[in-house]
């Protein structure tokens, strides 16, 4: 995001020791801009600037800021005059704020005198964001006619929460035994079937490490593998090694 600077001036108002020169708030802010990607944050100086004599408690704001996006000023009110006070704006967003260039508005107030609004650019970039990964194996031995659950395996490599849907096990190989492919026995993906996850979505992937069994799902409702159980000889299936290709979506928080 790119923030660039802006000078306010606040509406005149006449004070009684000094008929000439109107009182007024300056807002400047520094740096003139900053840029940031998506889910991080960055720190401005605000200085308040009293001109004309004023002397009071000036509360700041901003708006127009994007979804996902927060702003805050530390403090929020700003005792000003005679001179200037300066206070910090922290800009945050989440990696679901949209991408683009928006106008935010940033203003002084004080009772009835209030700031003419300074029009400041926010532009939101692409983070990088990391995938996150899915694993598991079968939690037993396969026979014909067997079927075994997969306790999924969630890795969050991100600082916040997922919500993942979409999980989808296929089986893509199988390699034999070094006897099974000396006597010329097959075995094929077709030899094993796929029942889905039943469970409901989204399933909330927290930092680091998780699975569906530590989410509280039960094993019923965990993807599972079976060997069918058919009329051909399957021996070539025995003490055979499966490879599992795993995919799904994760959408931050």
């Amino acid at each position: 995001m790119t923030l660039t600077s802006g000078v306010v001036l606040a509406a005149s108002s006449t004070g009684s020791g000094n008929q000439n020169t109107p009182k007024a708030i300056t807002l400047q802010l520094a740096p003139s801009s900053r840029s940031v990607t998506q889910g991080t944050s960055a720190s401005y100086n605000v200085v308040v600037q009293s001109s004309g004599g004023f002397v009071g408690n000036v509360s700041l704001s901003i708006s127009g800021l994007p979804a996902g996006a927060t702003a805050s000023f530390s403090p929020a009110v700003v005792a000003v005059g005679p001179g200037s006070a300066t206070a910090n704006l922290d800009v945050s967003t989440t990696s679901a704020t949209p991408l683009g260039t928006y106008s935010l508005s940033l203003k002084g107030t004080s009772g009835t005198l209030q700031s003419a609004v300074v029009v400041v650019s926010l532009t939101v970039t692409a983070g990088q964001h990391q995938p996150f990964t899915i694993s598991g194996d079968p939690t037993g031995l396969l026979a014909p006619g067997n079927s075994v659950p997969i306790n999924l395996q969630l890795t969050n490599p991100g600082n916040s929460s997922l919500n993942v849907t979409g999980l989808t096990v296929s089986v893509t190989g199988v390699t034999r035994n070094a006897q099974a492919v000396a006597n010329n026995r097959p075995c094929n993906p077709s030899d094993y079937s796929v029942t889905q996850f039943s469970g409901n979505y989204p399933i909330a992937a927290p930092p680091g490490n998780s699975s569906l069994s530590s989410s509280g799902i039960p094993a019923s409702r965990w993807p599972q593998i079976t060997m069918l159980d058919t009329s051909l000889n399957q021996d070539g299936c025995k003490g055979a090694t499966l490879q599992i290709s795993y995919s799904g979506t994760g959408q931050g928080n």
